[in-house]
């Protein structure tokens, strides 16, 4: 009975969508922006810029997407600056921005991995009238993400900073319209907004956009891809791992049915081969995480291997994965500084999020990439 009545866990994923209630949704601020924008009319698109933009004419309109990470080709750049150099404005926040969007904005976003044991962290903004007595607390997730170069100070504004007075919210003039860079989007969700008074600073990061604009367009094509119905196929055609898995998989079929159509093989007699115990518990084991779909459980030994891997391999101990451990092990090993960061970053996470399998397959791509050019 105590098991029927036990309340349901909470869902911790990282998703800054308008209809996800959980704590790292997006649904409070999405309910609000009627009020914030009380002239404006309100549109959900599942596009990436160019599809949403080209052909489109827009005026007086404000773009909003919040994300995890955010990529862009050049089609989308060309014409997400087009947009706002024709007086709109684009508002992003994210830990993780394309390069190419980082290079035209002539900046660069740093991606923090100061493990110091600290469970809260506070940001605040540079404008007075904006100032808080105090710093804005997040408790449950870190915001210590911050621009680290800003290449045109002429046309960029620093309008917000972290505890350690960083850099972490810009605005970059782009014409007659401007970008607002965010590097805290957790500072958007609904934990954070309903938590600490925090609700004022979210405001008031939104109050940089004029309230007259009369369309805000909302992204949730950077967080959740295009909209539809997602069949087994297309789920297989748009990762591009599975899409390869896949066309390897139909050509190995056509030639194998092509090579037995021109010959008759004769019976073979079958032997029975030996048996191998250890293969036959690797395989069990591998079945049994795959048949609760427990990836969490996978991504946690994978990391705990990697940890025990470096600390026999490199005589380094793993109990403070901070920048200098990163920049200890990059030396040692001769792996990139950022694919050391990935992993740690991975690290840093399992615990708390749920584990996709999407995600699964970065941790597990992160860490073979190590393997291979330690090995």
């Amino acid at each position: 009975m105590a098991q029927i009545n036990k309340p349901k866990p909470l869902n911790w994923t990282v998703t800054l969508s308008k209809s996800d209630k959980n704590p790292y949704g997006a649904y409070v601020l999405y309910d609000q922006l009627k009020h914030i924008f009380p002239k404006a009319s309100i549109n959900s698109y599942r596009e990436p810029f160019y599809s949403r933009l080209h052909d489109n004419f827009y005026k007086n309109t404000a773009y909003f997407v919040l994300s995890p990470d955010i990529s862009t080709d050049t089609l989308d750049v060309a014409e997400a600056c087009e947009f706002v150099e024709s007086g709109n404005y684009i508002f992003i926040s994210t830990y993780d921005l394309s390069k190419k969007l980082q290079d035209t904005l002539g900046i660069k976003l740093h991606r923090s991995f100061d493990f110091d044991g600290k469970d809260s962290t506070g940001i605040n903004f540079t404008n007075p009238s904006l100032h808080g007595a105090k710093n804005y607390i997040s408790t449950k997730a870190l915001v210590n993400e911050y621009f680290d170069t800003i290449k045109r100070p002429d046309s960029t504004i620093i309008l917000g900073v972290n505890s350690k007075g960083k850099p972490n919210f810009i605005r970059v003039a782009c014409g007659d319209g401007a970008f607002f860079i965010h590097a805290a989007p957790l500072c958007f969700s609904n934990y954070f907004m309903l938590h600490n008074g925090n609700e004022a600073y979210t405001a008031k990061a939104l109050s940089y956009i004029p309230s007259t604009v009369e369309t805000i367009i909302w992204d949730e094509y950077y967080k959740l891809g295009r909209g539809g119905p997602v069949s087994p196929l297309r789920f297989f055609l748009t990762n591009q791992y599975l899409r390869w898995a896949l066309w390897l998989s139909v050509i190995g079929l056509l030639l194998y049915v092509l090579f037995n159509i021109k010959r008759q093989q004769r019976i073979i007699p079958i032997i029975t081969p030996l048996q191998n115990a250890t293969l036959d518990f690797v395989k069990t084991i591998a079945g049994v995480y795959f048949s609760q779909k427990d990836n969490k459980a996978i991504a946690q030994k994978k990391l705990l291997y990697w940890l025990e891997f470096v600390r026999q391999r490199f005589y380094l101990s793993t109990q403070y994965l901070n920048n200098d451990f990163v920049q200890l092990l990059a030396k040692k090993s001769g792996v990139g500084v950022g694919n050391i960061e990935a992993i740690i970053y991975y690290a840093s996470i399992v615990e708390s999020s749920k584990i996709s399998d999407k995600l699964l397959l970065e941790i597990n791509t992160s860490i073979d990439n190590f393997y291979t050019q330690v090995i």
